[in-house]
């Protein structure tokens, strides 16, 4: 039987597949690049936003239509399991919990009798970056959040386990190894938290660099400032902000302030100005008033970020904030637009004193239309016309660059 498997959402949900796609490997199953040559589609669903919920949906039908038995799994279908089977036509709808027992349900072994696991080790990816989950679930509760119904409470995986998947990792050769997670900032295996995880990570034998995917302000540990310089850690942060005014994220139910932010921010870059900064931002949340939306943007300024993640705020049934009075969608795309100017006004004076004519240690990935392409260590994508070889590190030099949707792309 060939399998299609069609992602939506996060990083983690990206790995998430990987790992599933492996598992119908070893059980016989063949994986195919498109629907068109499949007998089986498994949408891995995500459930942040209500576009998100609507193409989950539009991709079962899709697949539906064209006669494939569907296989509907990830956050939505765990947020909504009760009420899905009224609203799709999907052959089978598994939650999360069960996400990597699919191709043994299909193969009509019984449910009651598979292991929960959530943790699996993916030993192959397509590029030179690999992937490790080392967590699941959210304590937080943010008020617009429905993650903690979709992946449950925090839980870590055992840091011997991460070290040995790192190590193997490496020794085949991948040069990137990401840490994820639903919230990594939280991981804590019976006191071994985050910062001595990677210290660890570091010490393993190899050419190689650690990537950390998103971390929470209010849990990021300051001695990963330390780490800044070291050759196997990438100096990038993602640090997701969500506003810049202390009143919305206070309703946001985010626990720390805007001078928290940036008290941590204004550390990291007094260690290393060229840092790669990331993060989110929610516009339109309930009641942000004008004033309130001014001090995102006023914040903006004083921020040297490098990328910028915006989400118009979309109502989520089971959290709190979706009793609360909601702005108009124009507003919504107003400040969108606002907040997307002052970003690429202000990431061109970051790039043009701090990163062009600077040398940039790359990862290259892959050649994409006669270029070789790949990620410097602060995270911008950039392209290069010198023949170069893939999963080797360079020092390349950029001279321009353009915008594209928040981000900065790079061009020796």
């Amino acid at each position: 039987m060939k399998v299609f498997v069609e992602t939506i959402g996060c990083k983690l949900n990206q790995f998430e597949s990987e790992a599933l796609s492996e598992r119908f490997k070893e059980n016989g199953f063949k994986i195919v690049e498109n629907i068109e040559d499949s007998d089986i589609v498994i949408v891995n669903s995500c459930t942040v936003t209500n576009r998100a919920d609507a193409k989950s949906r539009n991709l079962v039908n899709r697949a539906k239509k064209v006669g494939k038995f569907v296989v509907l799994t990830g956050c939505y279908a765990t947020t909504d399991f009760d009420k899905l089977g009224g609203l799709i036509d999907a052959n089978l709808i598994v939650k999360n919990e069960n996400k990597f027992s699919i191709p043994l349900i299909l193969k009509n072994e019984s449910l009651d009798t598979l292991e929960r696991d959530i943790f699996p080790f993916v030993s192959f990816f397509e590029k030179t970056r690999a992937f490790i989950k080392i967590q699941d679930g959210c304590n937080n509760f943010c008020s617009y959040c429905k993650i903690p119904l979709a992946r449950g409470r925090s839980i870590s995986l055992e840091p011997e386990k991460i070290l040995k998947f790192a190590k193997d990792l490496i020794s085949k050769n991948y040069r990137e190894i990401v840490i994820t997670g639903v919230n990594i900032s939280d991981y804590n295996y019976q006191g071994f938290n985050l910062y001595d995880l990677v210290s660890e990570m570091i010490k393993i034998e190899g050419e190689y660099r650690i990537r950390l995917s998103s971390l929470q302000p209010d849990e990021f540990d300051l001695r990963f400032v330390d780490l800044l310089n070291n050759e196997k850690f990438s100096p990038h942060f993602h640090i997701s902000l969500q506003s810049g005014s202390d009143s919305v994220l206070k309703r946001m139910n985010r626990n720390y302030t805007v001078r928290f932010f940036m008290d941590i921010v204004n550390l990291i870059f007094k260690n290393k100005k060229d840092i790669g900064l990331s993060t989110d931002i929610i516009v339109g949340f309930p009641e942000e008033s004008e004033n309130e939306f001014n001090e995102t943007l006023e914040l903006i300024d004083k921020i040297n970020f490098s990328r910028l993640h915006i989400f118009t705020y979309s109502r989520r049934e089971k959290t709190k904030a979706f009793y609360m009075k909601d702005l108009p969608s124009s507003v919504k795309k107003e400040r969108e637009k606002l907040l997307k100017e002052r970003f690429e006004k202000n990431v061109k004076v970051f790039v043009e004193k701090e990163i062009l004519n600077k040398p940039q240690k790359v990862l290259i990935e892959q050649e994409e239309n006669n270029l070789f392409t790949g990620y410097t260590g602060n995270y911008f994508k950039i392209y290069s016309g010198k023949k170069l070889k893939e999963n080797e590190f360079y020092m390349l030099t950029p001279r321009k660059y353009v915008i594209k949707n928040t981000e900065v792309e790079l061009y020796e």
